[in-house]
Parts: structure tokens; C-alpha cells; sequence
């Protein structure tokens, strides 16, 4: 494997960002007519067009806020990985509290699922909401820490093997 770099930053995808902005902003649309539009709509029908209004819109203010970020989504250093790439990003984690890099799939959406030696540890990082997601990303995968390279400019692959690269020359050595 090739020497890594100082520092290696991986930054947000403006394409993929605008394309979730669009396609948050098109699925509130379908919440509005679910809601508000559709006179006789049932009331479950209605509470499914509030929710959608909440949740795509609450992803489609995360994505605009993140167009106008220029700080890297993921950050590779002598240090460890710093996480900022989505809104359960657990921040800094050192190469030395990390056991295993594997990808995990949730649906449709790969992630790098960073395993950790304290899992608890992580998982209670942060206010309530990320400490919720993180709760989430444990049950569903064992880790509280799963990057999506969905608004990331790399590939799943390319994320993948950059963090080899740098776990290689200053993590612990696996197997």
C-alpha cells in the first residue's frame, strides 16, 4: 500500500447535494398535496403528508445548509478520522480506538461502518437527535459510526480505500 498523505480531506458533492435538495423539495410537494390539497384525503393520509413535509424538508435544509459548507465532509490524518459527514457524525475518532473498517448496506445506501472498541462511547455523542441516530445506527449495524458516501465527491470504494490506506500506516495492525 502506498504511503499516505498528511492529510487527506474528502469533500461534500455539490451535484449529489443539489440533487437531494431537489428531490427533498419535490417530495415535500407530494406532502402539501397530501396534507392540504386533497380536501377529502383520510386523516391518515394527511398525517403521512405532514410527516413527509417534516422529514424531506428537514433534509432538504440539512442539504442546502451543507452546499454553502466549504469545511471537508471527512477528514484523514496522522490523528484518526474526523466524521463530519452527515447529521450522526460522531467527529473525531482516533485511529487506536478503531477494531474494524468494513461496508455495511441499509436499504440502498452503503456505508464505511467504522468498529469501534467502546461502541457506548460513541454512541452517546452529541444532543439528542444524534444520539438517537447513533442508537439507530447500532441496532441496524453494530457501530455507531457509519459514513454514507451519498453526498460525498469519492466513491464508496475510493472512501474505502483511503481509510485502509491511513488505518495501515497509523492504526493498529489487523488480523
Amino acid at each position: 500500500m502506498p504511503a499516505p498523505p498528511e492529510r487527506f480531506a474528502i469533500p461534500w458533492s455539490t451535484k449529489k447535494l443539489t440533487g437531494l435538495v431537489v428531490m427533498s423539495a419535490m417530495l415535500v410537494v407530494v406532502g402539501v398535496l397530501m396534507s392540504v390539497v386533497v380536501a377529502d384525503a383520510p386523516t391518515v393520509v394527511r398525517g403521512l403528508g405532514v410527516l413527509c413535509i417534516a422529514f424531506f424538508g428537514t433534509c432538504g435544509a440539512y442539504a442546502v445548509a451543507k452546499l454553502f459548507d466549504r469545511s471537508p465532509a471527512v477528514i484523514l490524518d496522522r490523528e484518526g478520522i474526523i466524521d463530519n459527514s452527515s447529521a450522526g457524525a460522531v467527529g473525531r475518532i482516533r485511529w487506536d480506538e478503531i477494531s474494524d473498517l468494513r461496508v455495511s448496506t441499509i436499504g440502498t445506501q452503503r456505508f464505511l461502518t467504522i468498529d469501534v472498541v467502546d461502541v457506548r462511547r460513541f454512541a452517546g455523542r452529541g444532543g439528542v437527535v444524534r444520539r438517537l441516530l447513533n442508537a439507530g445506527n447500532v441496532r441496524l449495524v453494530g457501530s455507531a459510526i457509519n459514513i454514507p458516501t451519498l453526498t460525498l465527491a469519492v466513491s464508496m470504494d475510493e472512501l474505502f480505500r483511503q481509510v485502509e490506506i491511513f488505518y495501515a500506516a497509523y492504526g493498529r495492525r489487523r488480523g
